[in-house]
């Protein structure tokens, strides 16, 4: 395939990512296709292979981030008294791409008044 194709393709499956990452979220979706385009636009004087090569695979890394790393939560409250509570619902290739050793608990409201520091690493601990 030619530079020319696999850039365009490149725009396109990233136009489909940013809609299934941000189904339902008109500003989300409306933002990340703002900025695609002027990503796109301000890189469209490059002609460097070397460069496009670096730029086709920042492509695929940003599909990547929003096909599987990205959900969004919505919420889900039933009174004005109440803390917030969010609903987040994962895809099955976003489950497929869970390591193994990550695991998904519900917030309960004992939970919710100790929030979690996260540290590099993927390591979650209560504060002492």
């Amino acid at each position: 395939m030619s530079m020319r194709g696999q850039v365009l393709g490149g725009y396109r499956r990233l136009l489909r990512a940013s809609r299934q990452a941000f189904q339902g979220d008109t500003y989300a979706l409306q933002e990340a296709h703002v900025a695609l385009r002027n990503s796109f636009i301000a890189n469209s004087q490059v002609s460097e292979k070397k460069q496009l090569d670096e730029l086709i695979k920042g492509i695929d890394e940003a599909e990547e981030m929003l096909l599987y790393h990205i959900v969004q939560g919505h919420a889900k409250q039933k009174n004005d008294q109440e803390a917030p509570r969010f609903e987040v619902k994962l895809t099955d290739p976003q489950r497929q791409a869970m390591r193994k050793d990550e695991e998904i608990t519900p917030l309960t409201d004992k939970s919710a008044s100790e929030p979690l520091v996260i540290n590099s690493g993927n390591v979650c601990q209560r504060p002492s």
